[in-house]
C-alpha cells in the first residue's frame, strides 16, 4: 500500500482537520492542500496552456480592422504540430489539444478555424454576415448568427476537452476502478490510479493550495471561484484532496465518495456560470458586442453539461435551454434569455440563487 509521508511539523498542523467524517478512524491523514508524494500531471498544464495561447491568437482579430489570421496555425495548436507555439515547451510536448476532445466535436472545431480564418479581416457584422462588431465597450469576431469564436473555441475546449477528460475518463471506471494497479509505484507519478486522479485535478487549473491561494487560477478554477460566494463551489477542492487521499491509502468507499462529489460540484460550477452569463445577457441586451460576447460564454458552459458522463442535468434539459434561448444572438429576444436562465435554474437545483448569479 503507498503511504503518504508528511514533514512532522505539517502533520501536526493539520491534526484540527475537520474531515473526520470522511476518514472516521484517522487511519490516514487528510492535507489540506493537494500535497502529495509522486503527483504529476504536467500533460494538463501543457493543455491548458495550449489553449491559452490558441485563444490568444483568436482574439487578434479583436480589432476595428480584425487581422489576418492563419487557419493551418489553428489547426496546428490545435493538434500540437508543426511548431505553431510561442512557447518553445509546447512545439515540443507530445501533447496536444486535438487527441482529448470529445471525438465528434473535433471536426466542428476544424471547421471553426476555416471560418475564423475566412472572417478574420470582414468589419461591419450583422444578421447573416460573420465579421467584426464594435461597440464603445468591445469588439469582437462573430459568425453570421453573432457567436463570438474565441469563445466558441476558449469555453468550448474547457467542456468538450477538460470538463469530459476530468470527469467522464479519467475519474471513470477505466481509470480509478479496481482493476487498477495501486500497487506498482512510478517514481515522479506515483501509481496508475493515483496519476489517473492527478490527472483529472490538473484539468481543474488551479494551485495546490487553492482556494487560500487563488494565484494564477484559470479555466474552470476561475470560473468554480467566481461562483464559490453563492454556491459554494470551491468545496470541490476538498474533494480532490479527499479522493487522492483516499486513493493512496485503498480507502475505496471514501474515493467513490469523494469522486461523486467532485462530479456534482463541477457540474454545478457550469451550470451556475451558464446562469451567470444568461443574466449578463440581460443586463447588457441593448449593447450587440456584449451581448453576443456573454450569450456565447452562456451557451459554451450550458453545452459542456453534456460531458460530464454521471451528470445529474439531462442531455434533454441542455437541448431544452439552448432551444430556447435559440442559437442567433442578432434576433435573441430578452424574454428567451429569461426563460432559458429560469429553465438551467430548476435543471440545476438554482432556483433560489438564479437572479444573483
Amino acid at each position: 500500500m503507498k503511504k503518504i509521508f508528511l514533514p512532522l511539523l505539517s502533520i501536526a498542523l493539520l491534526t484540527g482537520c475537520n474531515k473526520e467524517d470522511d476518514n472516521p478512524d484517522n487511519s490516514y491523514t487528510i492535507p489540506e492542500t493537494y500535497d502529495f508524494e509522486n503527483v504529476s500531471y504536467s500533460g494538463q498544464i501543457q493543455r491548458l496552456d495550449m489553449l491559452a495561447e490558441l485563444t490568444a491568437y483568436v482574439k487578434t482579430s479583436h480589432t476595428s480592422t480584425g487581422a489576418a489570421l492563419d487557419a493551418q496555425k489553428m489547426k496546428d495548436m490545435f493538434a500540437g504540430e508543426n511548431s505553431p507555439f510561442s512557447n518553445a515547451d509546447l512545439n515540443s510536448s507530445t501533447k496536444n489539444l486535438k487527441s482529448k476532445t470529445y471525438s465528434s466535436e473535433v471536426d466542428v472545431y476544424l471547421s471553426m478555424f476555416d471560418s475564423i480564418a475566412a472572417h478574420s479581416q470582414i468589419t461591419g457584422a450583422e444578421n447573416g454576415k460573420a465579421g467584426i462588431i464594435e461597440t464603445s465597450n468591445r469588439i469582437v469576431l462573430v459568425d453570421a448568427k453573432g457567436q463570438e469564436y474565441a469563445q466558441l473555441i476558449d469555453k468550448g475546449l474547457m467542456g468538450s476537452c477538460f470538463y469530459y477528460q476530468g470527469t467522464s475518463k479519467y475519474l471513470s471506471d477505466e481509470k480509478i476502478g479496481d482493476a487498477v494497479d495501486n500497487v506498482t509505484v512510478e517514481e515522479g507519478k506515483g501509481t496508475a490510479k493515483e496519476h489517473h486522479f492527478d490527472e483529472a485535478f490538473g484539468y481543474f487549473g488551479v494551485p495546490t493550495d487553492f482556494p487560500t491561494n487563488t494565484d494564477g487560477i484559470r479555466f474552470w478554477g476561475k470560473y468554480c471561484n467566481s461562483r464559490d460566494n453563492l454556491v459554494n463551489t470551491n468545496d470541490i477542492m476538498d474533494e480532490f484532496i479527499k479522493g487522492r487521499a483516499a486513493i493512496s491509502n485503498n480507502d475505496k468507499d471514501a474515493q467513490d465518495k469523494a469522486v461523486s462529489n467532485i462530479k456534482l460540484q463541477w457540474e454545478k460550477s457550469a451550470a451556475a456560470t451558464g446562469i451567470h452569463y444568461l443574466n449578463d445577457g440581460i443586463a447588457d441586451f441593448g449593447d450587440d458586442a456584449n451581448r453576443c460576447h456573454v450569450l456565447t460564454e452562456a451557451i459554451a458552459f450550458i453545452d459542456a453539461l453534456r460531458y460530464n458522463a454521471d451528470a445529474t442535468i439531462t442531455v434533454a434539459d441542455i437541448d431544452n435551454v439552448l432551444a430556447t434561448l435559440g442559437d442567433n444572438f442578432w434576433t435573441v429576444k430578452k424574454a428567451d434569455i429569461e426563460a432559458a436562465r429560469d429553465l438551467l435554474a430548476t435543471a440545476a437545483g438554482l432556483e433560489s440563487v438564479k437572479g444573483d448569479l
